[in-house]
């Protein structure tokens, strides 16, 4: 079924363009080479719920809560960096707003992945509570 929010003769069955649709212009332009790394890395039957724009790893980057996973990837030229987050028991999520953008901080087994940058302040907030949810944080 075609989706209207991605133009006429298309169609967005993974919803990513709704998604997007909800940042504000900067983070759409700033995140386009990572949206797309995302769309690729998608599986076909996959929905995406909610993302947020920021730095991963020192290149724009992209966080992504699907229907069934978190995934973060980001647009680093020739070699891109996608990591796939369970989002099982132990996983932790802490946000820091500094000024006009905020930083997530996902941990586990000492292990952390950072996304700074991120200017959408309303969206972090509904990507740090869903993943809260789902993880049993």
């Amino acid at each position: 079924m075609p989706d209207a929010a991605a133009g006429p003769g298309l169609t967005d069955s993974a919803g990513l363009g709704a998604a997007i649709g909800r940042l504000g212009n900067a983070s759409r332009k700033l995140g386009k080479s990572a949206f797309m790394v995302l769309a690729c890395t998608l599986d076909t039957d996959e929905r995406v719920e909610v993302v947020v724009q920021g730095r991963f790893l020192g290149a724009a980057g992209v966080m992504a809560l699907t229907d069934r996973r978190l995934l973060i990837v980001n647009a680093r030229e020739w070699n891109p960096d996608v990591m796939p987050v369970g989002l099982e028991p132990g996983l932790t999520v802490k946000g820091w707003q500094d000024g006009g953008t905020a930083a997530l901080v996902l941990a586990r087994d000492g292990h952390e992945l950072v996304v700074d940058r991120i200017a959408d302040l309303d969206v972090v907030q509904q990507i740090v509570t869903q993943i809260r949810a789902r993880s049993g944080a």
